[in-house]
């Protein structure tokens, strides 16, 4: 219940076309019922589980990641973590399931009068360095789980994955895969790495990351289609 009302009030705060939209909440029985959008293609794991072997064009991912940073940035822009950002947490929609949405805001946290908190939370494989080690973090968290999301529609897997403990080493000492350098600029290699940085000073904000070169077309594309990019 606790949970549920967290996204109630998560969910109030946002209204952008890469989000899910809230459209209402009750209890009957004692139960405690959300009201949303429907995304009627499923998730971005579902979508991503589909498509392997076969990588995806560069165009295709990057139609997928600039709606996340999209939505990411709507998110941020009112003081809000999400603090679970992954591939099962992002859903599709659209006849050709190319409109992304953000959603699951169960454990998402708004910062009032902070800029940074401490509680561990969240799914190992995406959690930002400074997470793994319990020290303070803030939205840069969130980019670090982005940058995780991109090599993962990249390369069809995980950037971190195995047993827990081996994946919190390798999260902590950097250890960080390529993506296919044949098939992707190195543009889309260096948004990886840049926001997979140890340190959390060092990684953009979303208004940053929109003005990269390789996100520019894509990012007017989407501008001029969903009406969704405000600088």
């Amino acid at each position: 219940m606790a949970s549920a009302k967290n996204e109630v009030a998560i969910l109030k705060c946002l209204k952008h076309p890469n989000v899910v939209l809230y459209f209402d909440s009750f209890v009957s029985d004692n139960i405690f019922y959300i009201v949303m959008e429907y995304a009627t293609k499923g998730s971005l794991y579902d979508f991503i589980k589909r498509n392997k072997p076969n990588l995806l064009s560069q165009q295709t991912v990057l139609n997928y990641f600039c709606q996340i940073l999209n939505g990411l940035h709507h998110i941020h822009s009112k003081n809000i973590i999400h603090r679970d950002l992954k591939a099962e947490n992002i859903f599709l929609t659209g006849l050709q399931a190319d409109v992304v949405k953000i959603g699951d805001f169960g454990i998402s946290k708004i910062l009032q009068n902070e800029t940074k908190t401490q509680t561990f939370i969240g799914t190992a494989n995406y959690l930002a360095p400074e997470m793994c080690h319990g020290k303070p973090y803030n939205t840069k968290s969130d980019i670090w789980s982005l940058g995780c999301i991109l090599y993962e529609l990249c390369a069809l897997e995980r950037m971190f994955d195995g047993p827990v403990a081996n994946v919190v080493y390798s999260i902590s000492t950097g250890r960080k895969k390529l993506i296919n350098s044949s098939l992707y600029e190195t543009g889309v290699q260096y948004l990886v790495e840049v926001m997979l940085q140890l340190e959390p000073a060092n990684r953009p904000d979303t208004v940053s990351l929109m003005k990269f070169p390789v996100l520019l077309q894509t990012m007017y594309t989407l501008g001029v289609t969903l009406g969704c990019i405000k600088f």
